[in-house]
């Protein structure tokens, strides 16, 4: 008579044991046993910052950029505020990552509010909104949805490093001229050459252009501060300065421009009605 076989374990034994520890360290990771700190703080994204913090909050383990001290910030102030101060304005910050030009723009007296779509990003300026003791005001969402849905007009917006990271950047240049009178923009723009884009041909409300898109590849890093989707699309120079006109920023000045960026041409604008 045969034995009757036994069912088989799903599992092994060593396969449970080191599950119950995987959970078991899991939510180890959710408490933190040091004494409140910045370095606490900070070491919620260890190895993801792309800031370096530890000038102002003496940490260690952050990014580094000098993002804290950044010529940009001075550059808008000089050219869109009153006199190099930004006292009094109201300033919609596109893309904030983390913070870091919040602080200045908040130092030279602007009521900031900030749109951030990266999670993550978001949280890392929450962060640092607490370290620095910032008023300013940050929003997790899509900045187009943002300013589809606000009726809120400022008398800034702040877009430094966003609209290369945009799939539809025209879109984001006639929502930003219809909800203020000035902008500074820092950004890459596509230049003959660079073989990794392609052209896509792009029409909206009458302004036809040429857009240049490529895919990101690898989104899941840590270290992944691109845009929302898996393709990007940028713009070439003077269609960027042509689309803000078209929208209604018709002046503009170059602030300062880097053709030998490692990731590729850029220039600071500041747009005006």
């Amino acid at each position: 008579m045969a034995r009757p076989k036994r069912p088989k374990l799903t599992l092994s034994l060593s396969a449970l044991a080191k599950r119950a520890l995987a959970k078991s360290s899991s939510a180890a990771r959710r408490f933190e046993t040091r004494a409140p700190s910045a370095q606490t703080a900070v070491d919620l994204f260890s190895g993801q910052w792309a800031t370096d913090l530890g000038r102002l909050c003496a940490v260690t383990g952050t990014g580094a950029s000098d993002l804290l001290d950044d010529a940009r910030v001075t550059q808008a102030a000089a050219c869109l505020g009153r006199a190099g101060s930004l006292d009094g304005m109201a300033v919609l910050e596109l893309g904030p990552l983390e913070a870091a030009h919040t602080y200045q723009l908040e130092r030279l007296g602007a009521a900031v509010t900030a749109v951030e779509a990266n999670k993550d990003a978001f949280l890392k300026c929450l962060v640092v909104k607490e370290l620095l003791g910032l008023r300013s005001r940050f929003l997790c969402g899509d900045v187009l949805a943002f300013l589809d849905a606000t009726p809120d007009r400022y008398d800034l917006i702040f877009a430094s490093g966003i609209l290369y990271h945009m799939s539809d950047p025209v879109r984001l240049i006639q929502r930003i001229a219809g909800h203020a009178d000035r902008c500074f923009l820092w950004t890459h723009y596509y230049a003959a050459g660079q073989n990794r884009f392609r052209p896509k041909p792009s029409r909206i409300d009458g302004f036809d252009t040429t857009l240049h898109e490529y895919h990101y590849g690898n989104r899941r890093s840590g270290q992944f501060w691109g845009g929302t989707r898996a393709t990007t699309s940028w713009m070439e120079r003077d269609e960027i300065v042509r689309a803000f006109h078209t929208f209604g920023l018709t002046r503009h000045a170059i602030l300062g421009e880097d053709t030998d960026h490692p990731a590729g041409p850029a220039f600071s604008v500041a747009f005006w009605r």
